[in-house]
């Protein structure tokens, strides 16, 4: 190679993300490998706004040093160990010594996830489909325990995605999985690192960070109740009209006048700054004692709404607001801007969308960096 095919383990992820494109509609669950595999993860489920967690894998120590693997643990309820025979057989491990390092093993997975991921639960992964995350692969002895572990979770379709990594490995875990995504197969491998121009080490603070930035996202996880449902984008009114924070509340007034609507969203371009009624009007009006020329719609509008994404099922939406008294709520993107406007009344005479009212309507502030127009 005159250069290496990838430049960082984020340039590789959104490689793997075009060739995943084709799960984007399964609602896949993304899983990397601490602490190299997450960067990479992290593009392929931003692109296919999917729901980020990790799979931790440790090695198991032999009794001669702890670099020298006897197998490896993937972290599950149990933990589900993989061992090497031929090195078992070498190394002749007694079993209170196996017995010890599986133990100690397992409560460095108990600790890195709390460290990774602080209270947040794992995500579910039985009966959905599934991609385990590497920055690569060499012998794949933590890949051949991960993927056993995730296959205990019953999932419906289990698949490995990797930028790189030898034919002989791949060969030996594509048993494993449904199916095998690797953008690089060389004849000459001889270590992950040869294929990035940048292999620097992944740190525990980037793994923390980039979990956090995705589970801020509000990365949908979708379950087998609502899987089935059609999208918010599919009901939803794609063309809305808005009133800047900046407009008189005479033009809001007429607005809703006009098109016999109770609620108006406030939009700084296409970012969602807050929303604006027909009673926040007549209240304000009356507390500030000022007419609505004079008042700006910043002054009377609401930073508390209720508001959901375009790709959330309309089954998990229904639920949480189709018992309120609402009758639209603003549509987001996953940048939170502004994506349309949803008519919950004519959503629930829709037959394909459950609305039994069974959840508390969740009302929303937006940041404080959102309500001033900075995203």
């Amino acid at each position: 190679m005159r250069q290496p095919p990838f430049t960082d383990r984020r340039e590789a992820g959104r490689h793997l993300s075009a060739a995943l494109s084709f799960l984007r509609h399964r609602a896949p669950v993304i899983l990397g490998l601490p602490r190299g595999g997450v960067p990479v993860a992290y593009e392929i489920a931003l692109a296919l706004q999917a729901p980020l967690d990790i799979l931790l894998v440790r090695k198991l120590g032999s009794p001669l040093s702890p670099e020298i693997g006897l197998g490896a643990l993937a972290e599950g309820d149990p933990p589900r160990q993989v061992l090497n025979e031929e090195m078992v057989r070498r190394m002749r491990p007694s079993s209170l010594f196996l017995a010890q390092e599986i133990e100690r093993q397992a409560r460095e997975l108990q600790r890195r996830r709390r460290l990774y991921c602080g209270n947040r639960e794992r995500e579910p992964l039985t009966g959905r489909t599934v991609v385990i995350v590497d920055d690569g692969i060499a012998t794949g002895g933590s890949m051949l325990a991960a993927l056993e572990a995730a296959r205990a979770a019953r999932p419906e379709r289990l698949l490995l995605a990797v930028p790189v990594a030898p034919a002989e490995t791949l060969e030996k875990l594509c048993s494993l999985a449904d199916d095998a995504i690797c953008l690089q197969v060389p004849d000459d491998f001889r270590a992950v690192s040869q294929f990035y121009g940048n292999f620097e080490q992944t740190g525990d603070d980037d793994v923390t960070n980039l979990l956090d930035k995705a589970a801020r996202r509000g990365l949908p996880a979708l379950t087998e109740r609502n899987a089935n449902m059609p999208t918010v984008s599919q009901i939803m009114d794609h063309d809305a009209t808005v009133v800047g924070p900046h407009d008189n509340v005479a033009r809001a007034a007429g607005i809703m006048r006009d098109w016999k609507i109770g609620v108006l969203p406030v939009c700084d371009g296409r970012r969602l700054v807050g929303m604006i009624s027909d009673s926040d009007i007549r209240l304000g009006t009356a507390r500030e004692g000022r007419s609505q020329e004079e008042l700006r719609v910043a002054e009377l509008m609401s930073e508390e709404l209720a508001w959901c994404f375009e790709d959330e099922s309309m089954g998990a939406v229904m639920r949480r607001f189709g018992g309120s008294m609402l009758e639209r709520i603003a549509v987001l993107d996953r940048d939170m801007n502004l994506a349309g406007m949803l008519n919950i009344d004519r959503s629930m005479s829709d037959p394909r969308v459950p609305h039994d009212g069974s959840e508390i309507v969740r009302m929303n502030r937006l940041p404080s960096d959102q309500a001033n127009g900075r995203f």
